[in-house]
């Protein structure tokens, strides 16, 4: 009888659906306590938590010898090998570890910062539920990873502060640490940092600790808007390569948290942005870490209506920013009022931070656009399901790179054996609002209905 290996492999995405707001009550009378925090996680320069080494770039990671004085370590470069990344991961030792970009191709070595990575939890408490939403701009994480993921973050957190669930969320950054494995510095090479991964399972729990710790009463707004309320957001996104089916998930969500236990007066805690397409405008030739556009609808977001800002990635499958692939002439080349040509040859805009964050602050004209007409929802409780699913491990390439150390975080099977994959998926009601999850990177048309939304070439 063959024995199976579950193994958790959870980097989801949250959608949130939201229902028509009810009319406006008082304040004061909501069942719903909110607390938020947010805390950087970007491995660059100093920070008093970093127990690691930094490199002359600023960027945390192995130190070496720059012979070709280009600003990161290359291929047969002298380091010096950490035995803490090996302590954790066994097979870091005498591979370099440190900060390899994810999301496009391998040996993208990060070699210095434009903005900061962070990790924002949004706690929410009614009755004896209390769950944490926490968004990290990575292209996503594990559930159970060895030495580090949502496992080692649950293990972490306080448990006096009555955390029931954790939903951990990526926004799916292509310009952020590899959490994953898969973008080393060959396709055959692992790209994770150990003592960086242990850093951030200890920081996320920190954000959750201390978002949990300063909960109070709260109520909710809820709102939404599309392309064609909100032409802000119109044209901006886009099918990879032209993948049909032509379809996406064009709603634009947003849940804002406010203060109930002041004057009356709407002071906000928290802003939660869904929308829907991959952050990754400033597309591979990048080597400055970045969390790509959704740092600037945060920052306007905040600036607008104060508090913290959490923004979450929804079914984004093939869903790309517009200009990244499938270019046409014709294609939206206008954001915040400016112009970002494309070029004729290439069909491909000069990729800028200052485009990337136009981009950003058009996507927050739409939270803009969603909240205007909203009113306070209320709150009766939350209501919390969730189901554990496992399905087989087939994927015999994956096999293979895990056997190759390179994405390492699953037991090999023995003789017999049978790997299984297994995962967690909530749906959680609040008031007017409900919350899916999904693992992965979810393609909307198998979120909405293949069979309505199956390509028919």
């Amino acid at each position: 009888m063959s024995r199976s290996i579950s193994v958790t492999l959870t980097c989801f995405f949250l959608f949130a659906q939201l229902h028509f707001a009810a009319p406006t009550a008082r304040l004061q009378k909501r069942a719903l306590k909110a607390g938020v925090a947010a805390i950087k996680i970007t491995p660059f320069g100093p920070d008093r938590d970093w127990d690691g080494t930094i490199t002359e770039s600023g960027v945390w990671g192995e130190k070496f010898t720059d012979s070709n004085h280009n600003g990161r370590w290359d291929s047969g470069e002298p380091f010096e090998d950490d035995p803490g990344n090996d302590g954790l991961d066994p097979s870091s030792k005498g591979k370099y570890d440190g900060v390899f970009l994810a999301g496009f191709g391998n040996n993208r070595l990060a070699t210095g910062k434009h903005d900061d990575l962070w990790a924002r939890a949004l706690v929410l408490e009614s009755g004896s539920t209390k769950i944490a939403i926490v968004s990290i701009d990575f292209i996503g994480y594990y559930s159970k990873a060895n030495y580090y993921g949502l496992g080692e973050i649950k293990r972490l957190v306080d448990p006096k502060l009555g955390i029931s669930e954790v939903l951990l969320a990526s926004t799916h950054n292509h310009e952020a640490p590899d959490t994953i494995g898969a973008w080393g510095p060959g396709a055959l090479a692992d790209g994770k940092y150990p003592k960086y991964l242990r850093f951030v399972d200890r920081q996320i729990a920190k954000v959750i600790n201390k978002a949990a710790a300063s909960t109070v009463p709260a109520a909710m707004k809820l709102g939404r808007t599309d392309p064609k309320l909100s032409q802000s957001i119109a044209g901006m996104q886009t099918r990879t390569r032209g993948r049909p089916p032509d379809f996406f998930d064009e709603e634009l969500r947003v849940m804002q948290f406010l203060d109930a236990a002041g004057s009356g007066r709407e002071k906000v805690i928290a802003t939660l942005i869904n929308w829907n397409t991959h952050p990754e405008s400033m597309e591979s030739a990048n080597t400055l870490m970045t969390s790509d556009f959704p740092h600037a609808v945060r920052e306007a977001v905040e600036q607008k209506y104060g508090g913290t800002a959490v923004y979450i990635s929804g079914a984004i499958g093939a869903v790309e920013i517009i200009g990244d692939s499938n270019n046409k002439l014709t294609d939206r080349v206008r954001f915040d009022g400016k112009d970002y040509p494309l070029k004729p040859n290439s069909k491909r805009p000069d990729y800028t931070f200052e485009r990337t964050e136009a981009i950003g602050r058009d996507v927050a004209k739409a939270v803009f656009d969603a909240l205007g007409p909203s009113q306070l929802s209320p709150v009766p409780g939350i209501d919390l399901k969730k189901a554990t699913l496992r399905a087989p491990m087939d994927n015999a390439g994956y096999l293979f790179l895990a056997g190759r150390g390179v994405l390492d975080t699953i037991p090999l099977p023995r003789e017999g054996e049978r790997p299984e994959l297994e995962t967690t998926v909530y749906a959680i009601t609040i008031g007017d609002a409900q919350i899916i999850t999904a693992p992965g990177e979810l393609f909307p048309e198998v979120l909405y209905g293949v069979e309505k939304f199956r390509r028919r070439n």
